[in-house]
């Protein structure tokens, strides 16, 4: 008996930290809709191809890992990491893990701990007993302060202080995790951790069927609904509710945002939502709820309004954020401080805590916000809005940077946060269909260890293409505006020696260098169809689509943002600092990078070599796309009389090497004087 009561005191208490440190377990297992597990990252999986990503329920995939014993060898096998979006329901699946633990569903003699991942985390797992047959859980490595600036030492850490548990699961958030490659035999290793073979699995967004259970969940329809009078009000809260949906792209499918869909049925059902929005929306309804509370019971005192409010919790956000330690909490003592500068902050303890809230308290009266995402879009709020006390730059996740993004852009806020060590750009514009505000470097590794060109991902926009001078010839009118995605092109044309490889791997006769010498050269004497072969050779070493760009996306990079007829301007005085060209080239190439760049960093895109791109020359294309208004991403012609080249070359006159020249030569000609680059589009994925 003593025994029974001691294991229910210890249950108790469990749950109740389990309460502090993450959610509510009885809420949550009300509502929770049991997700599917998968291979592959959704960012990188088109919609018709989500049957190849190898979906699975969550809780089969999780026994089948769960089967067996310690393995001998200590290679990562047993240690799962689980990757997902923000609000996708990582720290949930988790906790369900650890309820099933603290339920007849889990079997006896084995164990299971479930820690939020700090500073204290190693001295935790250490104290652990009986590690041989404990699973251990370990939440959020995107929010562990140990993990900032140093993620490959934190997570080799991890691995070998857990190495001895019978299995180990620990979440993130995808953007936050290194990047994946694969080894010697093909399977897949974190790229930074050369030697453990960690699975590593990801969660798939809820389906439509998920959606419309979870919303039948959230707003239950009961009997005593029908004899109360309540049942119409309901349906049409849930049709309400399935029509919010249908406006929130792939917000829909976030369980945390699902948890909070009841606040937003008084918003309108038409309205256009993106992430920041929906939460600027979320915070109105609550902070409007709480205050309408307090009004009623504190009739006699003035309340705080609403914006009043917004800025009382912005305050606690950023002593959350850069008051050290846990980033999640603000302690009692903190709080009574901020409450000494702003008094509406102590208004915040009156509100009603827990359930629907999104502010809660722990049992040491810390107060956290009910997920971090909250906590994420009040800074990014501040920081657009110049509401921040502290004007030291802000640590930034991935949602951070996507909340400001949204807000305002953020191009003009690079220098006001710090961009975590894992954070990838070409992940981000991938994942997020979005353009990157400005030029960045980037180079891949090919599978022999080589490098591939080296890379510049541009800022998407809106240019106007064409001789906008009125100089130039008949094919370069009429000028017209056109609307690109952000594009990832050399900074380089293709070089001698990057080319050379890919001939010495293939097997490929090499280009002819007329005894101008080959290194670091542009590569001359190539076809557009050799061209196209080193980009299809190229994606599959990288796993990255290469392409020659478009005769769009070529103009576009050599202008830089500018409407001159040279990239610098329309002195051509300057052009000799810029471009090998007739009049300094002596008649042969030089290597690449050895004069000017323009202001995106791009170099030689006037003179040294014309350069192949992928459209069919079309005479009156231009006159077509004007026609269309603004043209989004144009592919160029369906069929022409050859290929575009563009740039000029070290044999050219200063009109033939401005932005807006033109020329053309057939797909199968090989000629000195023409060379290229290559491209990437970061949206479309792998």
């Amino acid at each position: 008996m003593e025994e029974a009561q001691a294991d229910k005191h210890e249950h108790k208490k469990e749950l109740g930290r389990l309460r502090d440190e993450f959610v509510d377990p009885e809420t949550l297992k009300g509502l929770y809709i049991e997700p599917y597990l998968q291979d592959r990252n959704p960012a990188d999986v088109m919609q018709e191809d989500l049957l190849a990503a190898a979906r699975q329920p969550a809780f089969e995939r999780i026994n089948e890992f769960f089967q067996g014993s310690l393995p001998l060898e200590k290679d990562g096998r047993h240690q799962m990491f689980i990757l997902s979006d923000a609000g996708m329901g990582k720290t949930s699946l988790l906790l369900m893990i650890k309820l099933m633990h603290l339920t007849s569903f889990w079997p006896p003699g084995h164990n299971c701990a479930l820690l939020k991942l700090g500073d204290d985390t190693l001295e935790r797992v250490q104290a652990l007993p009986n590690k041989g047959e404990t699973v251990l859980l370990l939440d959020a490595l995107d929010e562990d302060p140990q993990a900032w600036k140093r993620i490959r030492d934190r997570l080799l850490d991890l691995l070998r202080a857990s190495e001895d548990f019978r299995r180990v699961i620990v979440s993130s958030r995808t953007q936050f995790f290194p990047e994946m490659e694969s080894d010697r035999l093909g399977r897949p290793e974190i790229k930074v951790l050369s030697g453990y073979h960690c699975p590593v699995l990801y969660l798939a967004p809820f389906t439509d069927v998920q959606v419309q259970e979870f919303i039948h969940r959230k707003l239950s329809l009961n009997w005593y609904h029908y004899l109360r009078f309540q049942a119409g009000q309901i349906k049409k809260d849930r049709e309400k509710a399935v029509c919010l949906l249908e406006h929130m792209q792939d917000l829909r499918m976030r369980p945390m945002l699902l948890q909070h869909i009841d606040k937003l049925l008084v918003a309108e059902c038409r309205q256009d939502w993106n992430a920041y929005t929906v939460y600027e929306a979320l915070v109105a309804e609550w902070l409007d709820r709480e205050v309408r509370k307090l009004r009623e019971q504190h009739d006699q005192q003035r309340v705080p309004e609403r914006k009043e409010l917004f800025h009382a919790c912005l305050r606690i956000a950023e002593q959350m954020e850069r008051g050290g330690g846990d980033r999640r909490i603000i302690s009692e003592e903190s709080l009574q401080q901020l409450i000494q500068a702003d008094e509406n902050i102590a208004w915040l303890e009156k509100f009603e805590l827990g359930g629907r809230s999104l502010l809660n308290r722990n049992s040491d009266r810390a107060f956290r916000f009910s997920h971090y995402t909250i906590q994420e879009f009040l800074l990014a709020w501040g920081l657009v809005n110049k509401q921040l006390v502290d004007k030291e730059p802000l640590r930034a996740t991935d949602q951070l940077v996507r909340f400001i993004d949204l807000a305002d852009g953020i191009a003009e806020y690079f220098d006001q946060i710090i961009l975590p060590e894992a954070f990838d750009p070409i992940a981000y514009v991938r994942r997020y269909k979005a353009s990157w505000p400005v030029p960045l470097q980037i180079q891949h590794r090919l599978r022999n260890g080589d490098t591939g060109p080296e890379m510049v991902l541009l800022p998407g926009g809106r240019f106007r293409m064409g001789d906008i001078q009125g100089d130039g010839d008949k094919d370069e009118q009429p000028m017209h505006e056109v609307e690109l995605d952000s594009v990832v092109i050399g900074r380089y044309p293709v070089t001698f020696a990057e080319y050379d490889i890919f001939c010495e791997i293939a097997e490929r006769r090499k280009p002819d260098d007329e005894g101008w010498g080959r290194g670091q050269r542009p590569v001359i004497n190539i076809s557009w169809q050799d061209a196209t072969a080193y980009c299809v050779w190229l994606t599959r070493e990288t796993g990255l689509t290469y392409r020659l760009p478009t005769e769009a996306e070529w103009e576009y990079a050599c202008r830089a943002g500018s409407e001159f007829s040279w990239c610098f301007g329309d002195d051509e005085k300057h052009l000799g600092e810029h471009a090998w060209y007739t009049e300094n080239s002596g008649k042969k190439t030089y290597p690449v990078g050895t004069k000017k760049p323009n202001a995106w960093g791009l170099h030689d895109m006037h003179g040294n070599v014309w350069e192949w791109c992928g459209d069919w020359y079309g005479e009156k294309y231009y006159a077509d796309c004007q026609r269309q208004g603004t043209v989004k991403t144009p592919p160029g012609p369906v069929k022409g009389e050859g290929r575009v080249i563009r740039g000029g070359s070290w044999h050219d006159t200063p009109q033939y090497v401005r932005c807006s020249l033109r020329d053309r030569y057939f797909p199968g000609d090989l000629i000195k004087g023409i060379g290229f680059r290559v491209v990437f589009s970061p949206a479309a994925g792998s």
